[in-house]
């Protein structure tokens, strides 16, 4: 399944907190919170589905209110080892993900994750490692847009030959005949589960941004539950690019306030 992360800031005050645990760890009763969290944003879903794409990963992102420790959200992941012509390569892929609206926009899951990625290519310095995500949702895909450095399918330039290879095996040993390789979508003759109606919807003026542009062009039958296969590589620049974005965002911060402090004192002068 795909990334639900929108990004408007949180509606009320909660602070998240979040750990990596082993599947097998999980207690029931946050399976059980996993599942309603889940189904309050996803149509044309299953619990038997839901425990089934659970019981193929190897460890879960979850996401609590720091406050009385309620699960708030989650991020499934599954790492692969493939060869590609002989080379081999590491995906990183993360499933079922999602996040209670009242905590969007809060940086807790990137942190964790953006560390995950950055743990897994340390394990595996001489291989590249990939982040391997499918997106029905035009956040998920600004997600690897504004988090990685070098990702496709892009905008401004082709896939280049390799990481084209190395998505392409990976959908099709995941997805088989689902996998469209000419459109690069995942599309389902059963419905494997969209958005609700309302959830992450595109406005005309949200066209104007060339990701979000691109991304209903690749994918138009992202409604109804189409997926956008996606590859995002930890490379040498990746380390920087989350840390520099937190920075550009505090400085942003700063200047607004600074601004609007000069205004306050002009005004009472």
């Amino acid at each position: 399944m795909s990334t639900l992360l929108p990004q408007p800031p949180p509606a009320r005050g909660g602070r998240l907190v979040g750990r990596v645990v082993p599947v097998p760890g999980l207690r029931a009763e946050d399976r059980d919170a996993m599942w309603r969290v889940f189904t309050k944003y996803y149509a044309d879903v299953t619990r038997a589905k839901f425990e089934a794409d659970l019981a193929e990963k190897q460890e879960v992102v979850i996401l609590r209110d720091a406050a009385d420790g309620s699960l708030q959200g989650f991020s499934t992941i599954q790492v692969y080892r493939h060869e590609v012509h002989g080379r081999p390569f590491v995906a990183v892929y993360s499933g079922d993900t999602v996040l209670e609206e009242a905590y969007w926009g809060q940086t807790t899951l990137q942190k964790i994750f953006v560390a995950y990625l950055l743990r897994t290519k340390l394990k595996n310095p001489l291989v590249p490692v990939y982040w391997f995500l499918i997106s029905k949702g035009y956040k998920t895909y600004l997600l690897l847009t504004r988090n990685m450095p070098t990702y496709w399918p892009r905008h401004d330039r082709p896939t280049p030959p390799l990481p084209a290879q190395v998505l392409d095996l990976l959908a099709r040993d995941k997805f088989g005949d689902a996998w469209r390789p000419e459109q690069g979508i995942l599309h389902f003759d059963v419905c494997q589960g969209r958005l609700k109606r309302g959830v992450a919807p595109i406005e005309a003026g949200l066209l104007a941004h060339p990701d979000i542009r691109f991304f209903v062009e690749r994918n138009p039958g992202h409604a109804d539950g189409d997926e956008l296969c996606c590859l995002g590589e930890v490379d040498l620049a990746f380390p920087l690019m989350f840390p520099l974005k937190l920075l550009r965002r505090s400085v942003a911060r700063f200047l607004t306030r600074a601004r609007r402090l000069w205004a306050d004192a002009s005004a009472s002068s």
